[in-house]
């Protein structure tokens, strides 16, 4: 996965990987996919979505993901920390309530962060929760680690 944001001399990224938000900060309202991305300076997260690109009359066309914005663009230091938290679902929705026959179960990022508005606690689904909480703790606490 290449990035495209531009990073600051000394920047590196620890983490990189696509997510889904699912709420929790105030710049953003409601569910998004994109991008999130950790660096030894800041925590970010990429609204991207899905156009088509070329093609003639209809045909040949190539999906592509594109960036809309970056809701959270913040510096280390006011990222306080990061947990997981298990969480039930109705079986193959993004947070629809579970039913009695259909339920799954499914991790979340909680990404505790200082804001202009307060404490605020955005929610990621991600791959390897656990690994991604660790790595910001680890750079919370000053800790330049390369994965």
């Amino acid at each position: 996965m290449s990035s495209s944001i531009i990073l600051g001399p000394n920047e590196k990224i620890i983490r990189d990987s696509y997510a889904h938000y699912h709420g929790g900060h105030s710049q953003c309202g409601h569910y998004m996919f994109g991008r999130l991305i950790l660096t030894n300076k800041r925590f970010l997260f990429q609204w991207q979505r899905t156009v088509e690109q070329g093609g003639f009359l209809g045909f040949g066309k190539k999906k592509e993901l594109q960036t809309v914005g970056v809701p959270i663009n913040i510096p280390i230091d006011k990222v306080i920390g990061a947990t997981v938290e298990t969480r039930t679902r109705k079986k193959g929705t993004l947070n629809e309530p579970a039913t009695l026959f259909s339920k799954e179960q499914y991790q979340v990022l909680l990404v505790s962060m200082e804001t202009s508005f307060g404490i605020e606690n955005p929610t990621f689904e991600v791959e390897n929760a656990n690994d991604w909480a660790v790595a910001i703790q680890r750079a919370v606490g000053g800790e330049a680690i390369q994965y």
